[in-house]
């Protein structure tokens, strides 16, 4: 059976690209276990510039004009003769309606992963395009696809709600646990939470995070310092709510960062804080616990769960500044007691037991094969 994930993007896992790091997870684990996988990318820069990779890449020139596919692309979905599936990634994307539209006159199904898109908060903004976008275009690609993949329980219960006949699996994404470098147990040193990832404080609730930390510090005269790593829109307006709280002095902002720096970055931070009031599954998390580092987590995250089931952070019964400083004191504390390390060991565990890239992509498969 030939697998071939179809994406807007190059599956380059070094961008910005919450998706294409994914499916660049995926595709590798999946040819891994011996299947043919290939990944096919609709992009306005067909150029082949992305690290070396055990899969093959075809990409095709996107179009200003959304809805039509490149000629080259119908060409190679009408050539396919064996038997083959293709996993289409990501909701709102009009290319994926004409795509669906072939696939099935071509007689070749397909898994639809939405990424998140599903997932109530996001359905709210620009709530009424989207909800004529889902009756007009996006319900014959649901309609079309032998199943809806979500990565996150929100995600589940919103596409219930939708109330199409089409099923819904629940499989999350992955993180890669071989070759683990954990963080370096800092036992004297000062304490530090941190965030990683894009700056956009409404989706993130990185005003959330920054509002607990004042009042940690005010109120509390806490002692730990706050990393910020990553870039995006909001970003100069956190910078700005940082000083009207007073707090700059005690918030570190390192911009975009990526390969062994982030992980350096990562490595320094005691607790990541993830208090995203929308999500599918955050990548970022995933990366943090892989290295030992405990995590606190909204309920909108989809992960606090897993959080909560194997005592590897703080999940936030309610996602405001006040629980979020009550979270950093209890942090500090543990921090003083050194026992902060036992939550970083059962993150590992956690991403070991739940999210390990080879598990998953065998879950997925016998979805396709179905």
């Amino acid at each position: 059976m030939k697998i071939i994930h179809l994406i807007l993007g190059k599956a380059n896992p070094f961008r910005m690209n919450g998706v294409n790091k994914v499916v660049h997870n995926l595709a590798t684990h999946q040819f891994s276990l011996g299947y043919d996988v290939q990944v096919w990318g609709i992009t306005p820069n067909p150029i082949h510039n992305y690290p070396e990779r055990n899969y093959a890449t075809s990409l095709f020139q996107s179009s200003k004009l959304k809805w039509t596919i490149d000629k080259e692309l119908k060409k190679q979905i009408l050539m396919i003769k064996e038997r083959a599936v293709f996993h289409l990634h990501g909701g709102f994307i009009p290319e994926f309606f004409v795509a669906a539209e072939l696939l099935t006159k071509a007689g070749i199904e397909f898994l639809f992963t939405p990424h998140g898109a599903y997932n109530s908060k996001a359905l709210q903004k620009n709530k009424w395009l989207k909800r004529l976008y889902l009756s007009v275009v996006e319900s014959s690609i649901i309609n079309r696809a032998k199943a809806i993949h979500c990565i996150g329980q929100s995600e589940v219960d919103s596409f219930k709600i939708l109330n199409y006949n089409t099923d819904s699996v629940l499989i999350p994404n992955g993180q890669q646990i071989s070759n683990f470098t954990t963080r370096h147990l800092y036992t004297n040193g000062s304490l530090i939470m941190g965030f990683c990832g894009r700056i956009d404080i409404e989706t993130k609730g990185l005003d959330l995070l920054m509002k607990g930390f004042s009042r940690y510090k005010k109120k509390h005269h806490g002692t730990g310092r706050l990393s910020i790593i990553g870039d995006g829109k909001d970003l100069t307006e956190l910078m700005k709510l940082a000083t009207d709280l007073g707090v700059e002095n005690f918030v570190h902002f390192h911009g975009a960062q990526f390969g062994l720096d982030k992980h350096n970055l990562l490595c320094e931070m005691d607790a990541f804080y993830h208090p995203s009031r929308n999500e599918g599954l955050p990548g970022a998390v995933l990366e943090a616990a892989s290295l030992g580092i405990p995590c606190v987590v909204s309920k909108a995250s989809n992960m606090a769960d897993y959080i909560g089931d194997y005592e590897a952070g703080i999940p936030l019964i309610e996602n405001n500044e006040e629980t979020i400083c009550q979270s950093m004191l209890k942090i500090e504390q543990l921090h003083e007691n050194q026992t902060i390390h036992t939550l970083g060991s059962n993150a590992i565990e956690m991403v070991f037991e739940q999210f390990d890239w080879n598990k998953i992509s065998e879950a997925l498969i016998q979805v396709y094969e179905k």
